[in-house]
């Protein structure tokens, strides 16, 4: 069932991005969720600043997910931005996006900005472990090259979408509790336990948001 927040306007002060080092750049682990039927890989091109990632798994949906992720740990209040394009033709529900994931695990509570094959961008989260996915869809206008952006304030996660080079434009939020450490990522799912997709992502961006000014005694 599609469950649409309240908007609301946020001003995020970046105060340092991540510097893209290492054999998956700005992430440190890459691996698949759920146990899909085909494993998945990702790549990381430094010269182009590419990621190439491929996953299958029946869907990031449900109780359960299977997909392939590139992740880091996290803490805090962030922002990540992604462009985000889809190599040959697919299932029209396969998905592909930025993620924020309190663990590994395939039932484990997340929120994500994703789009669908179709073009469609969504909104998912999983307030708890084992509880079924809630979301929010968009109509698009098809297929394309397309902008994401996640940003988590507290129990805030805002979705910020664009396409075609626009700058991306904050849609709709919801809320989730997570505790500790958070893997931040991007996903890709086939949505087909037989078939595998690959996903382009290009200008990859993760910045932390300036903590509350202290008050002068």
């Amino acid at each position: 069932m599609a469950i649409i927040r309240h908007l609301l306007p946020i001003f995020i002060v970046a105060v340092s991005a991540c510097a893209q080092s290492g054999a998956l750049g700005l992430f440190t682990n890459s691996g698949d969720i759920g146990h899909p039927a085909i494993a998945g890989s990702a790549e990381f091109n430094a010269a182009r600043g590419e990621y190439r990632v491929t996953g299958s798994g029946a869907n990031i949906w449900g109780k359960q997910d299977q997909f392939q992720y590139v992740w880091r740990e996290m803490t805090g209040n962030f922002s990540v931005t992604a462009t985000v394009r889809f190599l040959g033709k697919g299932a029209d529900h396969r998905k592909a996006g930025i993620m924020i994931r309190q663990s590994a695990d395939a039932g484990a509570a997340y929120a994500d900005v994703v789009f669908h094959g179709s073009g469609m961008p969504a909104l998912q989260w999983r307030s708890r472990q084992g509880e079924e996915t809630n979301a929010f869809d968009l109509p698009f206008e098809g297929p394309g090259t397309f902008k994401a952006k996640l940003v988590r304030t507290g129990v805030r996660v805002f979705m910020y979408i664009a396409k075609e080079g626009a700058e991306p434009k904050e849609i709709a939020h919801t809320e989730v509790t997570f505790s500790g450490p958070l893997l931040v990522g991007l996903a890709v799912c086939s949505h087909q336990a037989n078939a595998s997709d690959t996903v382009i992502f290009t200008d990859v961006a993760i910045e932390e948001q300036a903590p509350p000014a202290s008050k002068a005694k």
